[in-house]
């Protein structure tokens, strides 16, 4: 609480719901990267979120009050890649064309 003219005015801290994330994924080209984003793009709680093919990096910034580091990573296991410690969903990995698979061609 701060006095200024006389007044009393209380000032709060801005709570940091917002959070940047970056994911470590097995992604190998284009097509994973705009199946990737296209699928957090468009999730509730995901403001932006973008894979850098080359370092197989996804950057992810949320809303941690609508959805979790957990359950972002299992998104992006279910669409076929690892996310950091998360290995990807078998099926989905199967499902993958030849040239999103790790060492893809």
């Amino acid at each position: 609480m701060i006095a200024f003219l006389g007044l009393q005015i209380n000032l709060y801290a801005q709570d940091k719901k917002i959070v940047t994330d970056t994911i470590q994924t097995t992604a190998e080209c284009g097509e994973c990267k705009e199946k990737v984003e296209g699928k957090l793009n468009y999730t509730k709680g995901i403001k932006f979120a973008e894979l850098d093919v080359e370092s197989k990096k996804l950057i992810v910034k949320f809303d941690q009050r609508k959805i979790s580091e957990a359950e972002i990573k299992a998104i992006v296991s279910s669409l076929g890649y690892d996310a950091d410690e998360v290995k990807a969903n078998k099926e989905a990995y199967d499902a993958l064309p030849n040239c999103c698979k790790i060492g893809g061609m």
